[in-house]
């Protein structure tokens, strides 16, 4: 399931004037900053940025040495670039991707129209604020949804109600859709880290890792927190 999210939390960290694009790209230029493109399907290289051709709006990146790595993505319809620069992620869809051969096979595509940058805050965790959301909906008909206790960039923690559904073990894999909000979720893979169970009937406390995202659900994820971040820093100024 696509994550869905709404224009004006998606417009906090676009970045659609060619100007910001332009300055962007230029300082992953400068920075040789690793970039990995990835497809939805899980394929994935790591490339940097070699040049940029302003007039024509065009960048070119480095070809991967393993040469079997890129049919998957040149052939993918949907590619995903995602870059670090200290404590900024960038990410941008990547279009009309083609290898080039002459002295040296290279990448090249066309300037991204839009840049999406987010502050890294892989240990920040988001507390639940109710009963309803976050939730995880497990895979199969008669599984139930499971409470979100806190969600982080790295993982969950759910409310595991004891005598309903068996606990899962440590490493574990557990498949479902994360529903953020009402009408923000995607489908995940998680892996248990650890179980610490309850007493006298109370829910267990189930940690667990994302083993996979997708990049959009993984963008998704990164507006939640840094929304839910935004919200945080504007109640300690008014209180």
């Amino acid at each position: 399931m696509a994550p869905v999210a709404s224009p004006a939390v998606d417009a906090d960290f676009r970045l659609d004037a060619p100007g910001e694009i332009m300055n962007w790209l230029r300082e992953l230029l400068r920075s040789q900053a690793r970039i990995q493109l990835t497809t939805p399907d899980g394929a994935a290289i790591h490339t940097v940025l070699r040049s940029l051709d302003t007039p024509q709006g065009m960048l070119t990146m480095e070809a991967p040495q393993a040469r079997d790595t890129l049919p998957p993505i040149l052939s993918s319809d949907e590619l995903v670039a995602t870059a670090f620069l200290d404590k900024i992620k960038l990410q941008f869809d990547v279009s009309g991707l083609v290898a080039i051969r002459g002295e040296g096979e290279v990448l090249r595509a066309p300037v991204p129209l839009r840049i999406y940058r987010f502050q890294r805050r892989q240990a920040y965790r988001v507390a639940s604020a109710g009963q309803l959301y976050p939730a995880l909906k497990l895979n199969g008909a008669d599984l139930p949804r499971i409470r979100v206790v806190n969600v982080s960039a790295g993982g969950v923690a759910l409310q595991w109600p004891a005598n309903v559904v068996p606990a899962p073990r440590a490493l574990e894999e557990l498949s479902g859709t994360l529903e953020l909000e009402r009408e923000v979720s995607f489908s995940t893979l998680l892996r248990v880290q650890h179980l610490t169970e309850g007493e006298d009937g109370a829910p267990h406390h189930v940690g667990c890792a994302f083993v996979s995202l997708a990049p959009t659900a993984a963008r998704a994820l990164q507006v939640f927190i840094d929304q839910a971040q935004k919200r945080e820093r504007l109640m300690r100024r008014t209180v």
